[in-house]
């Protein structure tokens, strides 16, 4: 049997999935369904010293499980959490982060009344309206870190133009880094009414889901190769396939957040039960290691000599989707296979990756 459980920040998760800060850890109640669901901790929604005033409306659905959203912090007040939400979900036995933000006297303010409550095991701090510059950040940490003396991880927003630059300014201050944030502005808008899905003023929003996995992947494996200290990936995340993408590139768990909205609360344990099949099913004892392992091992794809083209084995099904994906028109179908003319392959490789079975490869011609 694979161990599932991580440890990090002193905390120890029974499994390394986890909500992360948005409308699924909207309330305690929220976080013990997802506790429920299976998750390995639980995250809250930022709060911040005022209660956010959100728009309506603020949640889009996009193609592929992705999201559109105008969510800001937390609608309720801080008090709230600091009276009732933080102990109750304390109840779950599952380690409790609080989400903090954002400027560095909001955060020196709410801090060590997070701190005091005794239920809270670590915070984190969002970036997310503190612009790109490096200067705020640092601020921001500077300040959460003298007015507390719990683990505090910051998460990194996707406009950073150097994550692994800030990581290594903020490493001395931090104990930890979530990567990342939902990406935007971005707009969407329907051609039939002329109208955004959003309630924010301009129609733009915020964008997760499937589409961030590339750019959120990218944050960790950079951040990795030079920060020594746990990172918590989050981005895209939908399967089991997913997350470990994560663990192998640096992160020691993840976080869940537009998957759960899509999919319900259940999925931080499906999440994790695919994990742990896919890791004992090749061998793995253990989660952890196969942390870094696209760091250590992982390289680009071997370039196709000149002269090579695709090939397909016996497990291709002749579903053609290869063929309506070859850009160069090289792959069309004869008798019972699919074949390539070399003369006109370009060797982009697309077939290789949009084949669901997995029958495409480069081969050298003789």
């Amino acid at each position: 049997m694979t161990e599932m459980s991580v440890s990090l920040c002193g905390m120890t998760f029974p499994n390394p999935v986890m909500p992360a800060a948005g409308p699924n850890g909207r309330d305690a109640a929220a976080l013990l369904e997802a506790a429920r669901g299976g998750a390995g901790g639980l995250v809250f929604k930022t709060v911040s010293v005022d209660p956010a005033d959100v728009p309506h409306p603020n949640m889009a659905g996009q193609a592929r499980g992705g999201l559109l959203n105008v969510e800001l912090w937390s609608e309720l007040p801080v008090e709230r959490f600091l009276e009732k939400e933080y102990a109750a979900a304390k109840s779950a036995g599952l380690p409790v982060i609080a989400s903090i933000g954002y400027t560095a006297d909001e955060l020196a303010n709410l801090g060590p009344r997070v701190e005091a409550t005794g239920v809270v095991d670590a915070i984190e701090f969002s970036i997310h309206y503190l612009g790109d510059g490096i200067e705020p950040v640092i601020e921001s940490a500077r300040a959460l870190r003298d007015a507390v003396s719990l683990p505090i991880l910051p998460k990194l927003s996707p406009g950073i133009p150097d994550p692994a630059g800030l990581a290594r300014a903020l490493e001395p201050l931090v104990d930890g880094i979530v990567a990342i944030n939902s990406f935007g502005p971005v707009l969407d808008f329907d051609i039939e009414t002329l109208r955004a899905p959003l309630g924010s003023e301009d129609g733009c929003g915020w964008l997760s889901g499937p589409a961030l996995k590339p750019l959120a992947l990218r944050f960790v494996r950079d951040i990795a190769r030079t920060f020594r200290k746990p990172i918590i990936g989050v981005g895209g995340i939908v399967t089991g396939r997913d997350a470990l993408q994560f663990i192998m590139a640096g992160a020691t768990a993840v976080q869940v957040c537009t998957a759960a909205i899509r999919k319900g609360q259940t999925v931080y344990g499906k999440i994790a039960k695919e994990m742990e099949e896919w890791l004992a099913a090749h061998g793995y004892g253990s989660v952890e290691e196969a942390v870094g392992l696209f760091l250590q091992k992982g390289a680009p794809a071997a370039e196709p000599r000149a002269g090579s083209t695709v090939a397909a084995d016996d497990s291709c099904d002749l579903c053609l989707v290869c063929v309506k994906n070859c850009i160069y028109g090289a792959i069309e179908q004869k008798d019972e296979a699919v074949e390539a003319d070399a003369r006109r392959c370009g060797r982009c490789g697309l077939c290789i990756t949009v084949c669901p079975k997995k029958a495409l490869h480069f081969e050298e011609l003789s």
